[in-house]
Parts: structure tokens; C-alpha cells; sequence
């Protein structure tokens, strides 16, 4: 059994919560434990931040459609977004936390937090205009719900 679930938001730091709460309550209903929960919700507010802040430079004209797949193996999240460039956090290199404590250095650890708490990243130039960032958390078990769980399917915008 696989569910889908998306939003469509303006790239705006202001919808943050509402991301946050949209993912948590996706990976909630999908029967994780709390301390998945909150590693797949920090993650993906990370990746949401980067996206509004590097690649639309806090465009809000900008949107990112976020789009969750939760299946019997793993919990899925793909960002859709036009503009911008496409970066691949893969290919950036963690910090020197000496150096960085050293420094009283503030922001830069979004990346090094998404690749110690997600199963892989994904990222993806589909056409000239549109990319996709793909945050995959990989499930030891199964996960079930509780009997009489209903599955909401559909599409929120939120501008």
C-alpha cells in the first residue's frame, strides 16, 4: 500500500510551519515513531529553506510543490520547484565542526543534518526550468495503522 499526499506553496519562509505540520502529520499517519518523525521533519525543513533561500532568493513569486509517498518501505518526499539552480547536497562537503565551534559560526549545517538523518537525497534537472529534490527515510518494518485510520488523499494550496 503506497499513499500520496501534496502541497503547493508560495516560496516564503512564512510557510515553513505550514510545511512542518503538513510532513509531520503525513509521517505521523504512516505510523512512525516520534524520533523519525521529528528527523524527517527537520530535514525537510532544511531542504524547504535552502530551496526558498538559495535557489528562489526568497522569491515569493516562487512556488515548491511538496509531494509525500509513504510506503511499506519508506517515506518519500519530492520537492518540485521551477527557477533556480539545481544544487545536489551530495556533493557538498561537511563542515570541520572544530572550525566551525572555533568560528561561533551560524547556519551551514542544513546539509550535513538532512544527510545524517535521510536514507539518500536525490537530486534531479528534469528541464531547463524544473527541479526536484528527493529526501527518501528508509523503513526497518512495515509501518500499520491503527484500525479505522482514514487516508486523506488531494492537493493543498496555500499562497
Amino acid at each position: 500500500m503506497s499513499d500520496n499526499e501534496k502541497i503547493l506553496i508560495a516560496s516564503s519562509t512564512k510557510n515553513l510551519s505550514k510545511v512542518r505540520k503538513f510532513v509531520e502529520e503525513s509521517a505521523e499517519h504512516s505510523g512512525l515513531d516520534q524520533a523519525t518523525v521529528n528527523q524527517i521533519v527537520l530535514s525537510v525543513d532544511e531542504a524547504c529553506t535552502n530551496i526558498i533561500k538559495h535557489a528562489h532568493k526568497y522569491n515569493e513569486t516562487n512556488t515548491i510543490e511538496i509531494e509525500i509517498e509513504a510506503g511499506y518501505n519508506q517515506f518519500k518526499i519530492t520537492f518540485n520547484y521551477k527557477s533556480g539552480n539545481t544544487f545536489d547536497p551530495n556533493e557538498a562537503q561537511n563542515p570541520d565542526m572544530v572550525e566551525y565551534f572555533k568560528n561561533y559560526k551560524v547556519g551551514g549545517l542544513g546539509i550535513p543534518i538532512m544527510k545524517k538523518f535521510m536514507s539518500k537525497i536525490i537530486a534531479q534537472h528534469k528541464n531547463p526550468d524544473v527541479n526536484s529534490l528527493i529526501l527518501i527515510k528508509s523503513i526497518d518494518k512495515p509501518s500499520s495503522l491503527p484500525s479505522g485510520t482514514k487516508l486523506f488523499r488531494g492537493t493543498i494550496l496555500f499562497r
